[in-house]
């Protein structure tokens, strides 16, 4: 599960829409609506899943990829390292 150091103040609109613009129009960007959580989509089988760990030393945020146990071993190795890519090449990146 990669793990990218973000910037504290970094909320997690902001987070979504870095991801959106990093990845392009492919990919389905959505923002949890009770949780610290955003969900990342190409089609139905490539998922991950970004959880934001906010704590007084900075916010972290842990990308790991979706689905049931061969689907989310490729997406761990796939979508979820471009999400984690694409959030430690963005403005938010500490």
């Amino acid at each position: 599960m990669p793990t990218v150091s973000i910037k504290s103040d970094a909320s997690k609109a902001d987070l979504a829409s870095a991801i959106k613009v990093g990845l392009g129009s492919g990919y389905e960007v959505e923002p949890a609506s009770d949780k610290e959580v955003i969900t990342v989509r190409k089609g139905t089988m490539t998922t991950a899943h970004v959880k934001l760990d906010r704590s007084p030393d900075g916010a972290k945020a842990h990308v790991h990829g979706g689905g049931f146990i061969i689907s989310r071993i490729v997406n761990e190795l796939g979508i979820a390292n471009s999400v984690a890519k694409t959030i430690k090449s963005s403005a938010l990146s500490a």
